[in-house]
């Protein structure tokens, strides 16, 4: 039984194949086109029912331990709104942990003692290319939280937080201001790091949280509470954090997300045919979205821009229409051009941070329509792509939890590239095999896939393996993956699938909406890889062009 949805999953005999079944909709890919196509359909008119009058895709983000504890805290320092104290209580007390961090924070939160060793062992075994800024971050929160006390070993004056993403730079002037008082109080708290927390606190709207983002607002205002408690900031902040709550009574990591929501909803509905007039729609509004820098953030109350979110809005508005959006266009690019690395490759947020395969990827997709224009730049990022691929076959994950995830935004890049050198083809193709064979390899015998090997299946893990599989001529693989795909459809003609995005990494928070965007992306690209009958496409995946889903035209949406 599945653990996501608790239906029943297809079963597999011994020799991995699939068991007889008298189930009728039972994928052959022979004869699987028809239903391929229907349900593709059905979870595009469900898409296209979500595009509200703005033209924007809103979901709620779900509630996570960390953001409610955070909160709870707060509000028992500040001894306000009992109401909404007792629903966090309630919502932590019911909450399903999602990895140690999580356990220990909900036992610490419930007045369970120990959780100590357990919190110094997690942090010892922390790795990430941002090293002991992050590890400070997570043992900051570890004490805000209760697991474990402050660090006063930590000397607040050698933390700087200029030249990050504006989030970050928050969160760790408040880092600063937290570790300085809890070592010497508030003498040890500057002018400067206040006036800094509080001027950019000051920048958002009374009723807003804070550039969309709940957990810096809330870090901020816990230091907001140890250096000025009886500033308005403070009490406006918990309102506004207040006021995204969910019904379950805790508190998202984010306010929203509905620029990349839309953008890759966008991509998806235009690849399986919806009215040109709603891409239009959605199309108007993102491009109004766009800020100064030539960029995109992934929410409207965000001033921050970068790679991720600027990538997916220039594939979405291109393949809705070039001509209308060129000179959108052309900002964009040149935003991304600004924002490479030298020698090859993207950062997220900042030029000159560390280069990422999945960023990097997402560039390349968006800049392969003007190749020839930024060909030594995009050969560049080729090479990082192909360097960057690890020994069984995978990528860093990035801002995704699925291993698949990364592995088919990478592949996805390489099938942009033109016709190249023996050598650089004989590259693509070796990792290409190297990747196919993981997902293999690491295929559920439920016919799915978990975000890790090891890991239940999940949908987006799945929709993600598949749409590569579909490419490499395993069709025993891919009707088993479809197979799975299928019997998890729910009632709505809707998909239900675990966390899949962090923020802040290593940290999964859930956007329901998004396990719909991610299997019609695959049923799309399924049914186009069925109905060309080839292993070795020679041209791009269907995920950028709008013919339909029965016949995709590469290059351009179709109006139906």
């Amino acid at each position: 039984m599945s653990t996501t949805t608790g239906r029943e999953t297809p079963s597999y005999d011994a020799s991995n194949n699939p068991a007889a079944s008298t189930d009728s909709t039972q994928p052959d890919l022979d004869r699987s086109l028809a239903h391929i196509r229907l349900q593709a359909e059905r979870l595009r008119d469900r898409l296209n029912s979500r595009v509200e009058e703005d033209g924007l895709v809103r979901d709620q983000c779900g509630s996570r331990v960390l953001e409610s504890a955070l909160l709870l805290s707060l509000l028992r320092k500040t001894r306000t709104l009992p109401t909404v104290h007792d629903g966090l209580t309630g919502y932590l007390r019911n909450a399903r942990p999602d990895g140690p961090m999580d356990t220990m924070i909900v036992e610490a939160a419930m007045g369970q003692p120990g959780q100590h060793d357990r919190a110094v062992a997690y942090l010892n075994e922390f790795r990430h290319h941002t090293g002991a800024r992050k590890r400070l971050m997570l043992s900051t929160l570890l004490s805000l939280t209760g697991v474990m006390p402050t660090d006063t070993n930590t000397d607040a004056h050698t933390l700087h937080y200029q030249g990050y993403a504006a989030w970050t730079e928050l969160s760790l002037c408040a880092i600063k201001i937290l570790h300085g008082h809890a070592r010497a109080g508030h003498a040890a708290v500057s002018t400067a790091d206040r006036n800094y927390l509080a001027g950019r606190l000051a920048s958002a709207s009374l009723d807003q949280v804070w550039e969309g983002n709940a957990l810096a607002h809330l870090i901020a205002l816990h230091a907001l509470h140890a250096c000025q408690p009886d500033s308005p900031l403070l009490h406006n902040g918990i309102a506004a954090l207040c006021r995204i709550r969910n019904s379950d009574g805790g508190l998202p990591f984010i306010a929203g997300q509905e620029i990349f929501v839309t953008a890759l909803a966008g991509r998806a509905l235009a690849a399986a045919r919806a009215p040109q007039s709603l891409l239009i729609q959605m199309g108007d509004r993102i491009s109004g979205l766009q800020q100064r820098d030539g960029g995109w953030g992934y929410t409207e109350t965000t001033s921050q821009t970068d790679v991720d979110d600027t990538a997916v809005c220039i594939e979405f508005l291109r393949i809705t229409d070039t001509a209308r959006y060129r000179q959108v266009l052309a900002r964009a690019e040149q935003y991304l051009g600004a924002m490479a690395d030298p020698r090859g490759g993207f950062p997220t947020y900042m030029p000159g941070h560390q280069r990422e395969a999945d960023m990097t990827a997402g560039a390349v997709m968006a800049l392969s329509a003007s190749w020839q224009d930024h060909a030594p730049l995009l050969d560049k990022c080729v090479d990082f792509l192909l360097s960057a691929q690890r020994g069984d076959g995978t990528f860093e994950n990035s801002w995704t939890r699925s291993r698949s995830s990364a592995i088919h935004r990478v592949l996805d890049a390489l099938r942009h590239v033109p016709p190249a050198s023996a050598d650089r083809s004989a590259r693509i193709a070796h990792a290409t095999l190297a990747s196919t064979r993981y997902l293999a390899k690491t295929q559920n015998p439920d016919g799915g896939w978990g975000y890790h090997p090891g890991k239940d299946s999940d949908v987006v893990s799945t929709a993600h393996a598949l749409t590569v599989i579909a490419y490499t001529g395993d069709r025993h693989a891919l009707r088993r993956g479809l197979h799975y795909l299928l019997a998890h459809q729910n009632a709505d003609g809707g998909y239900t699938s675990v966390p899949d995005q962090f923020g802040p990494r290593p940290l999964p928070f859930d956007y329901p909406v998004l396990a719909d965007v991610h299997v019609l992306d695959a049923f799309t690209q399924l049914h186009y890889a069925l109905r060309t009958a080839t292993t070795a496409p020679k041209q791009p995946a269907p995920t950028r062009p709008t013919g339909s889903v029965e016949e995709p035209a590469p290059g351009s949406a179709a109006v139906p």
